[in-house]
């Protein structure tokens, strides 16, 4: 077979019949696929535990020392591995370098991926023809430290069904970012909470690209990624309970250009838009809407029982029943919501607790506010003047308190 053709898929495809020249032993050890999406299987090879795979575009330069490094890792842990390089052809045959390690290393596989392109969907195609029970993703580039899948590959304990890197828990961070790129990073996680808090708002890095998943997660979820970010993707579509995370810090390249462009915003964007737009497969957002809902009809009750029923003055009525909205917001949303986060320790409960006070309570006694100027201003009735202020100010508080609340946490 020459080295541009391409072998067709069979629903459940097994590598080890692609036929390949036997003139090269470098070009054995590619296996040559096509753009065709394929299913993630939910049966893998019992004798595999991680397939780990790396997305690569024009990383020739990267990607032997990454590989060599990566097999090193792996082999300490004791876990049966998988290697799986998934190449977008790059013209300067990234894969053939690949290969040439996979000639001297077992474990390693090498996809020539043609007629595709794009990180998330090259992730999602090593998915595909991967063997293991857990499946992985780091990048090519060498800015994932190697040494951390072995802190990954510790916390998939029989509970933990994603186990992500993350740059925002203690012992994390970035190397030498620019002002201009760290405010963009904060600012996509933040769009991302805005419009996904159900999803974003379980772990502390939902832009990483480095993390594990088990097979089963996502093996029957309709994965439909935009762009590079995928770990959204498993987030929102994944039948996901369980996360855990682990701190790294981003390096630098030591070869090559990065290829992190507007383009990549634009699609992390539209990205966002497609889950944000087809919630019903986002059982988190459904929950936290929900959650948000019984909230407010609570704090209304509450509110007109006091008020109304009781005859007491108006501002203390609205500060009761909103402090009351807080409390229920909080129950429900830990044993719900967010039910599937890491448990949390007694320092996170005390300081989320007073993360929600600080956030609502202030959104709160601007609702306070605003509830006396309708009043006394505009001469609205009370219970008018409660029922605009809440429906203005209190959709607020919730995505505030998300922001400083509801996120993953180291367990």
């Amino acid at each position: 077979m020459t080295d541009d053709a391409v072998v067709p898929h069979s629903e459940h495809p097994d590598p080890a019949s692609d036929t390949t020249s036997d003139e090269d032993p470098v070009n054995a050890q590619v296996e040559q696929v096509g753009g065709r999406a394929l299913p993630i299987g939910t049966a893998g090879d019992s004798l595999t535990e991680v397939s780990l795979v790396v997305p690569t575009f024009n990383e020739a330069a990267n990607i032997g020392h990454l590989l060599c490094s990566l097999h090193a890792v792996l082999t300490r842990t004791g876990a049966a591995f998988e290697l799986i390089v998934v190449d977008d052809d790059s013209p300067d045959r990234t894969w053939e370098v690949a290969a040439a390690v996979a000639s001297e290393l077992p474990g390693i596989r090498v996809l020539r991926r043609t007629g595709a392109s794009g990180l998330a969907t090259a992730v999602i195609c090593g998915w595909a023809h991967a063997r293991g029970a857990v499946l992985g993703v780091i990048d090519g580039d060498g800015q994932h430290p190697p040494e951390v899948v072995a802190d990954l590959v510790a916390a998939m304990d029989e509970r933990t069904d994603v186990a992500v890197a993350s740059r925002h828990v203690p012992g994390g961070g970035v190397s030498n970012w620019s002002a201009i790129r760290r405010l963009l990073s904060r600012g996509a996680q933040a769009l991302g909470l805005l419009l996904l808090p159900g999803t974003v708002g379980r772990v502390t890095d939902p832009m990483s690209g480095f993390f594990l998943v088990r097979r089963d997660v996502v093996a029957t979820a309709d994965l439909d990624p935009v762009g590079y970010k995928i770990l959204l993707e498993v987030l929102a579509r994944g039948d996901v309970r369980r996360v855990a995370e682990r701190p790294y810090v981003f390096l630098e390249r030591a070869e090559g250009e990065s290829k992190v462009a507007a383009g990549h915003y634009v699609g992390y964007l539209r990205h966002l838009m497609r889950l944000r737009l087809h919630p019903l497969r986002s059982r988190a957002l459904v929950r936290y809407l929900l959650v948000t809902a019984v909230a407010l009809l609570a704090d209304a009750i509450v509110f007109l029982w006091i008020f109304d029923r009781q005859g007491w003055n108006l501002t203390r009525s609205a500060a009761i029943a909103g402090e009351v909205g807080i409390l229920l917001t909080v129950a429900l949303h830990d044993l719900w919501t967010f039910a599937g986060r890491a448990t949390r320790g007694t320092i996170d409960r005390i300081r989320r607790l007073l993360g929600v006070q600080i956030a609502l309570g202030t959104l709160l006694f601007g609702r306070l506010l605003a509830i006396n100027v309708l009043v006394n201003w505009f001469h609205l009735g009370p219970l008018a003047a409660f029922c605009v202020a809440l429906a203005a100010i209190t959709p607020a508080s919730h995505l505030l308190g998300s922001r400083l609340t509801w996120r993953g946490v180291r367990p």
